[in-house]
């Protein structure tokens, strides 16, 4: 069973931990400090706002992930979108899970010349206000489990093609995590 964290991860944790106990035993032994609570709350902040940093910082050298081939269609009688694509890991390490992130924006035409052909409000969409037409969607979904270096899988995703859009640009990204 492979975890998210590799063992750039466990090292780095481990590092962090020591450096704050040891700061903390540092801390208590001090007799002249009066306020040694909000010391050691400090030092904990500090170190769990690094091992953050960190974990991301490894995640973005550990996990390389190659998207390639990526295609879509629009089937009409359905009204969705079919993406096909795959993904790699171009990496040195197993990553438990690989998703696809895609996004379609709308492509119409009176937009393109500076006039939408219906007013979007971000706070409308926010809220769900129904005479308020969203102008993108994203969908996120798992395409690959322990995907071990090197290998490659193939993927299909499906969206819904909303009706009143007039064409679509799309963005897809893949993240391993």
């Amino acid at each position: 069973m492979n975890t998210y964290f590799t063992f750039w991860h466990y090292g780095a944790v481990i590092v962090i931990t020591l450096v704050l106990i040891a700061l903390i035993i540092s801390t208590l032994l001090h007799s002249k400090v009066s306020s040694k609570l909000s010391i050691i709350f400090t030092y904990t902040l500090a170190a769990l706002g690094f091992m953050f940093t960190t974990i991301l910082v490894i995640d973005n050298y550990t996990k390389k992930i190659t998207l390639s081939n990526v295609d879509d269609y629009r089937f009409y009688p359905t009204e969705k979108i079919f993406f096909t694509g795959s993904v790699r890991n171009s990496g040195d390490y197993t990553i438990a899970e690989v998703r696809v992130e895609i996004k379609i924006v709308n492509k119409d035409s009176a937009a393109k010349e500076g006039e939408p052909s219906y007013q979007s409000n971000a706070f409308a969409e926010l809220i769900g206000d129904a005479k308020v037409k969203p102008s993108f969607f994203i969908t996120t979904e798992v395409v690959a489990t322990n995907l071990k270096p090197g290998q490659r899988k193939e993927f299909r995703i499906i969206m819904p093609h909303p009706s009143y859009f007039k064409g679509y640009s799309s963005y897809v990204r893949a993240y391993g995590q």
